[in-house]
C-alpha cells in the first residue's frame, strides 16, 4: 500500500464516521472532480476535506492555478501534509461547518466552485444546512457543490432546500464513489 493509503486509512480506524473513506481517492476520481470545476466563473475554488491531497494535485494538474485554490482540512496531521505538497495553495485548519468565517478572515468573499469530500452523509442536518448554505452564500447565483460519497444514495438530506443529483460514478475507485451535484433550490414565485 503506498504512503497515502497507509496515512488515510490509519486515520480512518481511529475515527471512521469523520474521515468517511478508508483510502484517498484515485487519480480517476480526481481527473472526474477537475472536469467539473468551474473556472470560468469568478472567485477562489473551495476544497473541503483535502485529506493527504489526491483530489488537490488533479486540480492543480488540470489548470486550477494554486493560489485560485484553496483546502480546508480538519485533521492537523493531513493539514501539515497538505501545506509540505502543496505550498502554493492556501490550507486553512478548520471544521467545514465554520466555512463563512474562515473564509473572512482569508478575505474570500467569492467561490467559483466547492469540491467537497467531507462525510457529509454523517453530519447532522444542521451541519449539513449549515456547510451547504455557507457555500452557497459565497458561489451566488449559478455556482455548485460537488459531493463525494460512496453512499448509493443522496448523502444530503434532500429536504433541506437543495437539488441534488449524481453526475458521475467511478466503479474502478475502491470503494466505487460517486460525484454528486448540488444547488440551491429556486424558491417558486408566488410562494408562501
Amino acid at each position: 500500500m503506498a504512503p497515502d493509503g497507509i496515512t488515510f486509512l490509519a486515520r480512518w480506524l481511529r475515527r471512521p464516521l469523520a474521515i468517511g473513506a478508508a483510502l484517498p481517492s484515485s487519480p480517476m476520481v480526481g481527473r472526474a472532480v477537475a472536469r467539473r470545476v468551474q473556472l470560468e466563473r469568478p472567485g477562489m475554488v473551495l476544497e473541503l476535506g483535502g485529506g493527504t491531497g489526491s483530489l488537490t494535485r488533479a486540480m492543480l494538474a488540470a489548470g486550477c492555478p494554486a493560489d485560485r485554490l484553496v483546502v480546508v482540512e480538519r485533521e492537523p496531521s493531513l493539514v501539515n501534509i497538505l501545506a509540505r505538497r502543496f505550498p502554493g495553495v492556501r490550507i486553512l485548519p478548520g471544521d467545514a461547518c465554520e466555512l463563512r468565517s474562515q473564509l473572512e478572515r482569508q478575505g474570500i468573499g467569492q467561490l467559483a466552485t466547492v469540491v467537497s469530500s467531507v462525510p457529509i452523509k454523517w453530519f447532522s442536518r444542521s451541519n449539513q444546512r449549515a456547510v451547504l448554505e455557507q457555500s452557497f452564500d459565497l458561489l451566488g447565483p449559478g455556482g455548485h457543490v460537488l459531493q463525494l460519497t460512496n453512499a448509493m444514495t443522496s448523502p444530503v438530506a434532500l429536504d433541506l432546500g437543495f437539488d441534488g443529483a449524481e453526475v458521475e460514478r467511478i466503479w474502478l475507485n475502491f470503494p466505487p464513489i460517486q460525484i454528486w451535484c448540488y444547488r440551491r433550490r429556486k424558491s417558486k414565485i408566488g410562494s408562501a
